[in-house]
């Protein structure tokens, strides 16, 4: 834009000389002098409207430039605060997978210790039965102690499923709500 600007300065002012030369040259000529004085004043004015036009132009296409620049940094930031919300929500979501998950396992290793005891003891009872009925009290606690054990296992598991659902669509939910009030 400033070379432009210079150009169009450059070039009026050499219109200016070359139409104050035509005035000297045409003073010294009378009649003819007057008719290429008037032509040369004419020229120069000519030539100092096409360069303030052209200044003119270049000033209003640096102005549209810098805004289109300034509307596309602006829409560059709102592009960029999404997707740093976007991140935000789902590293918050993976917490909530990770810690859930979590939960779920530890109730897992918790029943399968559980099961483990409860099948050594029930095994140790078995050997130690002197009696066809002992051994069938045994075998009978055994398997009421693992249905025992499996349902109150289910619902641990089901309970800390539950949590987990619910902690996932919480935090979702909260970073929708948080994003929603920042637009």
């Amino acid at each position: 834009m400033e070379r432009t600007i210079r150009s169009a300065d450059a070039s009026r002012k050499s219109v200016r000389d070359a139409a104050e030369a035509s005035r000297e040259t045409s003073r010294g000529g009378g009649a003819i002098g007057e008719t290429a004085e008037r032509a040369s004043e004419t020229m120069s004015r000519i030539a100092s409207d096409a360069a303030d036009a052209s200044q003119q132009m270049a000033e209003r296409a640096a102005e549209e430039f810098g805004q289109m620049f300034t509307r596309r940094i602006e829409a560059s930031k709102e592009i960029l605060q999404h997707t740093q919300q976007n991140l935000d929500v789902m590293m918050q979501a993976g917490g909530v997978l990770a810690g859930g998950s979590q939960s779920i396992l530890r109730e897992w290793a918790d029943y399968a210790q559980s099961a483990m005891q409860r099948n050594i003891d029930g095994v140790n009872s078995m050997m130690r039965a002197r009696t066809l009925q002992d051994l069938v009290s045994a075998q009978s606690d055994l398997l009421t102690s693992e249905i025992q054990l499996l349902l109150n296992s289910s619902v641990r598991i089901s309970e800390a499923t539950t949590r987990f659902a619910r902690d996932a669509a919480q935090s979702i939910n909260d970073r929708t709500r948080q994003a929603q009030r920042r637009l």
